[in-house]
C-alpha cells in the first residue's frame, strides 16, 4: 500500500499532500472517494487516467498553460517519491554489508564510512556513551585519513559533556534524529563540532541498542550547505537498523562464547571422568601377582614430570599427562599399560582424550606438540 511505505516526517508531508490531491481529483472527477477493494495503487491510476482524460477534452479552452503546470507539479512529486524511496533502500543496502562483520567493535568502526559510501553526507562521527559524555568511536572524513585521525584525537581525548542546553543532551532523552541549521551561531551547539568538523548544518541521530543508548551519529557535508529532512530520515534508518544489526552481532558473539566455554567443561569432565574409571582398575590390580617394579625417575624425568604439569594444567588430567609423557619415549599402548598397571583399552582412551584436547590428528602430533611446549616452558 502507498501510505504504509511513506514512513517518517517527510512521509507525512508527502501523505498529506497525496490526501488533499486526491480529494480534489474526486471533487473533479465527480466519483467516489474509496478505492475499489482497497487497492489504493489501482484507483489513483485511474484517477490519474480519468484526469488526463478531462484535460485532453478541455486542452482548446485555453488551459494549456494550467495543464502543463499540473503535469509539472506531478513530475516534481514523482521525483520526490522516486528520490526518498532510493535514498532509504542505500541506507539499508549498507546496513546488510555491515551485517557480514562478526565483530560488534568493527561494525561500529566501519558504520560511518559506509553512512557516507551510501547517502549524500560527507563527513560522519559515531561516539559512544560513558560516564555522561560523548566519546568518539570512529569518523570519516571523505579521503581525508590524516586529518580524520587528528579529529578523532581531538574528540577522544576531551569528550563531549552531555550537560544542559546541549542539543545532544536532548536528543538522548528524546531518542529521535534531528537537523541543526545555523551550527556556528546555535549556543546549544558544541564548538567543536563546528570547529573541527567544518560544517554549518548537521544531522545527529542517537544509537539506540536494547532498549539503551549507546551512542550518537553526526553526519553533515562539510560545507555551507542546508541539509534537509530527507537527510534526517535517511540518518535516522541507518542508525535504527545499525542498532539492530549491532545487537544481533554482540548476541551470536556470547553465544560463541557460551559455546566455548560448554565445550572445555564438556573436556574437563571428559578428564575427570576418566580418572574415576581408572580408579576401579587400581583396586583390582592389587589382587595380581606382583608385577617388574618400575624403574624409579631419575632427576632430569622428575623435572620434566612438573614442568609438564605446569604447561598443560587445566587442559590435561594428571594421567593423561602420565599417559603422553610415555607415548612421548615412543612406548606402544601395551607397553604403557604395563607400567602404568591399567587395561589397552584404558590407555586407547586416555589416548584419544589427548589428541582431541590437543586438537591433534594423530600420535606424532601429540608427541610434537608436547616437546614444542616442553621447549617453550624450558629456560
Amino acid at each position: 500500500m502507498v501510505m504504509e511505505q511513506l514512513a517518517g516526517p517527510l512521509g507525512t508531508q508527502l501523505r498529506d499532500r497525496l490526501a488533499a490531491a486526491t480529494a480534489e481529483a474526486h471533487r473533479l472527477l465527480g466519483v467516489d472517494g474509496e478505492p475499489a477493494g482497497g487497492n489504493e495503487i489501482s484507483h489513483l491510476r485511474t484517477l490519474i487516467d480519468g484526469l488526463t482524460d478531462a484535460m485532453a477534452q478541455d486542452g482548446g479552452d485555453g488551459r494549456e498553460p494550467l495543464v502543463a503546470e499540473q503535469r509539472a507539479a506531478l513530475a516534481r512529486l514523482h521525483n520526490r517519491f522516486r528520490a526518498r524511496f532510493q535514498a532509504l533502500e542505500s541506507a539499508r543496502r549498507a546496513i546488510n554489508e555491515l551485517r557480514a562483520i562478526t565483530s560488534p567493535a568493527d561494525m561500529l568502526s566501519r558504520a560511518p564510512a559506509a553512512l557516507a559510501g551510501a547517502s549524500r553526507f560527507e563527513r560522519v562521527l559515531l561516539s559512544l556513551s560513558a560516564g555522561g559524555q560523548l566519546v568518539a568511536e570512529a569518523i570519516h572524513l571523505g579521503g581525508e585519513s590524516a586529518e580524520a585521525a587528528r579529529v578523532l584525537g581531538a574528540f577522544t581525548a576531551s569528550p563531549i559533556r552531555l550537560e544542559h542546553p546541549l542539543i545532544e543532551t536532548e536528543l538522548l532523552r528524546r531518542r529521535r534524529a534531528t537537523i541543526v541549521d545555523g551550527a556556528d551561531l546555535n549556543p546549544r551547539v558544541e564548538r567543536r563540532l563546528v570547529e573541527l568538523m567544518g560544517w554549518t548544518s548537521y544531522a545527529a541521530a542517537p544509537l539506540v541498542v536494547a532498549g539503551h543508548v549507546l551512542g550518537m551519529l553526526h553526519a553533515g557535508r562539510g560545507r555551507p550547505e542546508r541539509l534537509d529532512v530527507l537527510d534526517r530520515d535517511v540518518l535516522w534508518e541507518f542508525t535504527s537498523l545499525l542498532a539492530q544489526a549491532y545487537e544481533s552481532a554482540s548476541l551470536r558473539r556470547t553465544l560463541r562464547h557460551e559455546r566455548e566455554q560448554t565445550r572445555e567443561f564438556m573436556d574437563w569432565l571428559g578428564g575427570r571422568t576418566s580418572n574415576l574409571m581408572d580408579a576401579p582398575i587400581r583396586l583390582a590390580t592389587m589382587l595380581r601377582p606382583a608385577e617388574p617394579a618400575v624403574p624409579s625417575p631419575t632427576p632430569a624425568t622428575a623435572q620434566a614430570g612438573r614442568d609438564d604439569r605446569i604447561v598443560f594444567e587445566g587442559l590435561l588430567t594428571r594421567r593423561e599427562l602420565d599417559v603422553l609423557r610415555l607415548v612421548a619415549e615412543g612406548r606402544s599402548n601395551r607397553r604403557i599399560a604395563e607400567a602404568l598397571v591399567v587395561s589397552e583399552g584404558t590407555v586407547k582412551f586416555h589416548v584419544n582424550s589427548i589428541l582431541r584436547k590437543l586438537r591433534v590428528a594423530n600420535r606424532a602430533e601429540a608427541v610434537s606438540r608436547y616437546l614444542r611446549l616442553l621447549g617453550m616452558r624450558a629456560p
